[in-house]
């Protein structure tokens, strides 16, 4: 039998140009075939971790050290607005407490007199620099107001002198976190409590990048079996170098989620997305990577493919060098991956 030549050209590791006649094809028993065009607005599955709606939530903050002296409620609790979560034992906010008392009566005072010295100095009585002390004096006063009052309202506690430092529920919804134990210690900066509507819940997307541009603010999200759960609400510019993917937010509707846990959504987006199907039968691995073999005018080239959805009728990807014109071997491919080690045929 005569022998065929087949030459190799290696090019990359997952990239090669095997060099073949339509003769050498039609002896070895190598067809091809055209890939399939899709368009479909729907985008998916992809994966998606749930969690409360941190727009519809209230975290308590606390910027100092303190301890849990009594706890009322725990997570999974609901709570009514003005319910008392838990007490604390917090020296910082204990002298601020007085502090912030005794600022008010001062700067009740000092503003009667900057109110004062406004008019005198209108009537040419005293000078602009006798009228601007108090008024400074004044604004000092409400500033330090203004940022003790706002340290109060992040750590959810009443400012009071009575000796106890009472955190109250600001808004009705459910527990989603509390200290677990009286006594445990509130660490600065990190929320110890925090009280979520039970109905509003965010989910994060992990999208792959060649997927991410076709989705856009305000497209809908599917559950698995095609029932609008909610709609994106935001969409990363950016693409995570650790996960390889981009974040997409959508905020979702349904009594079945459960913060925590990961699903599988789909979504249907308002720019439908046009993607090539390469048949099962026309896919070979080689060296832990998926590749078909692509026809060309000298024979074949090997092609890694990037995969970004994979069904019983083959894979999904959208990448340069693939198109709806493009010719894919669907028999032979064993000769073919032979000819990729250095095989000789005849």
């Amino acid at each position: 039998m005569k022998s065929l030549l087949i030459v190799l050209v290696i090019t990359t590791v997952a990239m090669a140009q095997i060099t073949m006649s339509d003769t050498q094809m039609k002896k070895m028993g190598i067809s091809t075939g055209r890939v399939s065009v899709t368009s479909s607005a729907t985008i998916g599955p992809v994966i998606a971790k749930i969690d409360y709606d941190e727009d519809k939530s209230k975290s308590y903050f606390l910027d100092h050290e303190a301890s849990v002296i009594s706890l009322n409620v725990h997570q999974g609790d609901r709570v009514q607005k003005g319910e008392t979560l838990c007490s604390i034992a917090s020296p910082t906010l204990m002298a601020n407490s007085f502090e912030l008392g005794e600022l008010h009566h001062r700067y009740s005072a000092i503003q009667n007199n900057a109110k004062k010295d406004e008019m005198l100095y209108k009537e040419g009585v005293i000078s602009y620099r006798d009228y601007q002390a108090s008024a400074l004096e004044a604004n000092a006063l409400r500033s330090r107001i203004s940022v003790l009052t706002s340290q109060f309202a992040l750590a959810g506690v009443r400012a009071n002198t009575n000796g106890t430092m009472r955190v109250i529920a600001q808004k009705s919804g459910i527990v989603t976190d509390s200290p677990l134990v009286v006594s445990e210690i509130i660490t600065p900066y990190q929320p110890y409590f925090r009280i979520s509507d039970p109905d509003a819940m965010v989910a994060m997307l992990n999208v792959s990048p060649n997927l991410i541009s076709s989705i856009s603010k305000g497209d809908t999200v599917l559950s698995k079996d095609n029932r609008p759960i909610g709609s994106i609400i935001s969409v990363s510019p950016s693409i995570s170098g650790s996960t390889n993917s981009a974040i997409a937010i959508a905020r979702v509707r349904d009594p079945q989620l459960r913060a925590g846990t990961t699903i599988g959504v789909l979504v249907s987006a308002s720019k439908p997305t046009t993607s090539i199907l390469i048949p099962s039968h026309a896919l070979v691995l080689f060296g832990g990577k998926t590749i078909c073999f692509i026809r060309n005018s000298t024979g074949f080239r090997a092609q890694e493919l990037h995969i970004y959805a994979t069904t019983k009728e083959g894979v999904f990807v959208r990448q340069r060098g693939i198109d709806a014109n493009t010719k894919v071997a669907i028999s032979g491919l064993v000769i073919l991956k032979g000819a990729m080690s250095g095989l000789g045929f005849e």
